[in-house]
């Protein structure tokens, strides 16, 4: 099986000291993490810094040359893509909305041009993303990490759509976890155009059961943490993940590889 680490919201607010405090040691193991890096966050944005007056400037984030600096000196981060500039307006969250067909584009051309690398992972914030966004997560040419309900929320015409709604439905209804939902699907989803991957939530009640219940599968096991809202539990609850998944002999491997097979 493969095991795999997402943290969200690194944005141009955050510092290197946020990512060493709590990954040091994960560093230290070898094992890889992929950053969703919010390429242009604004002080109205619906996430770390709380503490700016709200505004609609963009910040972006190869203005911030400690942490590009830092970032390029570690060979175990990998860069994903965290939305545009991760605001919510009106209840609607970003990539849930309308969104225009290069937005997507604009934000991966600011994380490459910042971190000097491909970046070919796209996060929608708060793991939505609607049939818009998903055609400009294509026109941008990437594949998508996001939460347990890839294959069931979006619809798009396309005879792949339709296929993998009914696979996923029926994969809900067959397979249950003791909490009662279904588990993360442990394998990769191809729409054609674009691919998907599903994940749990480090707090997610049921996490250790879906760690156990891909590596029966001998699937992928994504767990989204976020570098901003870590705590001392958060961090004890990654490293029991992170041991159980070696005694299972799982691979850590870094997200953008889960698309390359």
């Amino acid at each position: 099986m493969k095991f795999v680490i997402r943290d969200d919201d690194l944005n141009y607010f955050s510092k290197p000291a946020d990512i060493e405090e709590w990954y040091q040691g994960i560093f230290a193991q070898g094992i890889p993490v992929g950053f969703a890096a919010i390429p242009f966050v604004k002080p109205v944005s619906d996430v770390y810094p709380k503490d700016i007056p709200p505004s609609d400037k963009e910040y972006p984030i190869s203005a911030n040359a400690e942490l590009i600096t830092y970032v390029k000196s570690n060979p175990l981060i990998e860069i994903l893509q965290h939305g545009t500039t991760h605001e919510t307006k009106d209840g609607k969250f970003e990539y849930a909305r309308k969104v225009p067909l290069a937005e997507v584009q604009r934000g991966r051309e600011e994380l490459e041009k910042a971190f000097e690398r491909e970046v070919s992972v796209f996060v929608p914030p708060h793991d939505w993303i609607g049939s818009d966004g998903v055609r400009a997560v294509e026109y941008a040419r990437m594949n998508v990490i996001r939460g347990r309900g890839a294959g069931l929320r979006n619809w798009i015409p396309r005879l792949v759509y339709i296929r993998i709604f009914f696979k996923m439905l029926a994969f809900k209804h067959r397979v249950r976890l003791s909490s009662g939902k279904p588990p993360a699907y442990p394998f990769v989803l191809d729409f054609g155009r674009h691919k998907e991957v599903c994940t749990y939530r480090l707090e997610d009640e049921d996490v250790f059961e879906g760690l156990q219940y891909a590596y029966r599968q001998d699937g992928i096991f994504v767990v989204v943490a976020h570098v901003h809202s870590f705590t001392r539990g958060k961090k004890e609850q990654l490293a029991k993940l992170i041991a159980t998944a070696r005694s299972y002999d799982a691979e850590f491997v870094a997200p953008g590889s889960l698309f390359r097979n």
